[in-house]
């Protein structure tokens, strides 16, 4: 677990460290970009059709102006911090989901410049629109260079260091498995041969078996008859003048090494690990607290 963590945390840093460079490279060079523009602009307007543009009043004037006063590699880096922090999250909730398995890897250039360029576009614009309260053109073209620069850039750090949901369901599943097993491991076990009646799905008569291996959690009983795995029976379990009465269901174990074969008679099926019910388990606790045992 620690390596794992160490490892994750070294790939976590290379990986970072080649983001942000080419966030400072993006930075610098949209600053220019922007600076160019403005330039342009300026001689734009100065044209009889930039004066005749203008007079058309087709954009905001008062936006762009405001644009233009801004120092340029502060927007630029602004911009680029948006556009990093919408790539990442969509990348994040892409590869969480299975998205960039199933829609991005193994894609040429123009699959991803259409299927997830176009979307990142469309985020950065909204959010770009809502922290400079622009206009979603103005949104688009001061977004558009930058989130194509970097999109790319983001997908891979969120699909390299980040899980898949399958992945940590599987985790999660595994740990608790592993939990589990140790719990019933740890749990007190007794090795010993009770009667047991007990009424299958399939008959109404009672049949008689012997009970072994007794925990919390259920027990293992010899010549099943005709129960199969997954059926709901009705058992009584004695000893002496004490009884139990319970509910379970039968799950078969090929493992026929769960009973002591040198005190027990296994049938040809082996034997089945019978699964309390909930309800149950309390009674069986007590029923093995009033008759003390050897624990196995």
């Amino acid at each position: 677990m620690k390596s794992a963590i160490l490892e994750w945390l070294r790939l976590w840093w290379s990986k970072s460290t080649g983001l942000i460079f080419a966030s400072g490279v993006t930075v610098i060079l949209y600053a220019g970009l922007l600076y160019i523009a403005n330039l342009s602009w300026m001689l734009y307007i100065e044209t009889p059709i930039g004066k005749q543009f203008l007079s058309l009043h087709i954009i905001d004037i008062d936006i762009i102006d405001a644009l233009r006063a801004e120092n340029f590699l502060v927007l630029s880096l602004e911009v680029v911090i948006a556009v990093l922090v919408v790539c990442l999250v969509f990348g994040a909730v892409s590869q969480v989901f299975l998205l960039t398995r199933y829609f991005y890897e193994g894609r040429g250039l123009l699959y991803h410049l259409t299927v997830w360029g176009i979307p990142c576009v469309a985020f950065t614009t909204v959010a770009i629109s809502r922290t400079y309260e622009t206009g979603l053109i103005t949104s688009f073209f001061l977004g558009v260079v930058p989130t194509m620069a970097l999109f790319q850039a983001c997908l891979r750090f969120t699909h390299v260091l980040l899980p898949e949901l399958s992945t940590a369901i599987g985790g999660i599943a595994t740990l608790a498995g592993k939990g589990l097993e140790k719990e019933r491991r740890g749990e007190p076990r007794y090795d010993m041969s009770l009667l047991v009646a007990y009424r299958g799905p399939r008959s109404n008569d009672f049949s008689q078996s012997t009970a072994s291996q007794i925990s919390n959690h259920g027990f293992c009983i010899q010549d099943p008859k005709k129960l199969a795995s997954g059926d709901i029976i009705r058992f009584e379990l004695k000893v002496e003048d004490d009884s139990i009465l319970g509910e379970a269901m039968i799950k078969w174990t090929k493992d026929v090494t769960a009973a002591d074969r040198k005190k027990y008679h296994l049938s040809r099926s082996g034997c089945r690990i019978v699964s309390m019910a909930t309800a149950s388990r309390a009674a069986l606790k007590a029923f093995l607290g009033r008759n003390p045992l050897e624990g196995a």
